[in-house]
């Protein structure tokens, strides 16, 4: 076991938090800062032995188009200089920066941390009750919808004699959509019965609760002062 594997899942969670807030706490325009962050960044990646890398390379792809969005509607802002190239492309690359490293540390977070460990350290650090039980229910029901639409993908194929495309396909996915949305409400009211009936009471169970000691402390002192330095420094 790796050096972030053995840390209490409050300490990884506060190193996340911190080290997001110094990466995206720079200036806008400034961007030597970040060559430096991403060397961080690695070497806090390269801690971990569990870290499943295509998982998050992954998770970074897909909050790439938002990202991206974010940097092109800056870039509308500014306009083009007498060489005739976009006065923008600073901010922006610094825009772009900022939401790739937020990413791949909140990515880092997740592959490395269960959800019951995120929720039992957030419930510890005294996050709102209600913030946890937003993100369990999200996080149980995204997957049901995902299930669900699996399902309705393959009958909608076993039941299809020729390709549709256009209008037609379009007037299939939204029947598709419409028919996702009752079975995933009925089924949701059955999970949500047979969660109460098995003694849900608001708290997502966690088997194993670790106890905090000296190298959590010599981390969360560590880690974050070094995004720290990069950022003022």
């Amino acid at each position: 076991m790796r050096f972030w594997d053995s840390l209490d899942p409050r300490a990884r969670l506060l190193i996340i938090l911190l080290a997001t807030i110094a990466c995206v706490s720079v200036p806008r325009g400034e961007l030597r800062p970040f060559a430096m962050f991403a060397v961080a960044i690695v070497a806090l990646l390269l801690t971990s032995r569990s870290l499943d890398w295509v998982h998050l390379l992954t998770r970074c792809a897909a909050s790439s188009p938002f990202i991206l969005l974010a940097g092109l509607l800056l870039l509308f802002q500014y306009g083009i200089d007498q060489q005739g190239r976009p006065e923008g492309l600073v901010p922006v690359t610094g825009i772009l920066a900022k939401g790739y490293a937020a990413a791949v540390l909140l990515a880092f977070l997740a592959s490395t941390t269960p959800l019951a460990q995120i929720l039992w350290a957030m419930r510890k650090l005294g996050a709102p009750e209600s913030l946890n039980m937003i993100l369990a229910m999200m996080f149980r029901y995204t997957s049901l919808l995902s299930e669900e639409w699996s399902k309705l993908q393959r009958a909608r194929d076993s039941r299809t004699v020729r390709p549709l495309g256009g209008l037609a396909l379009a007037n299939v996915y939204g029947r598709q959509l419409g028919t996702l949305l009752v079975r995933s409400w009925d089924r949701a009211d059955r999970i949500h019965a047979s969660m109460l009936s098995r003694g849900f009471h608001g708290a997502w169970p966690v088997r194993e609760q670790s106890r905090w000691r000296g190298r959590d402390t010599v981390a969360l002192l560590l880690i974050p002062a070094i995004f720290a330095a990069i950022r003022f420094f």
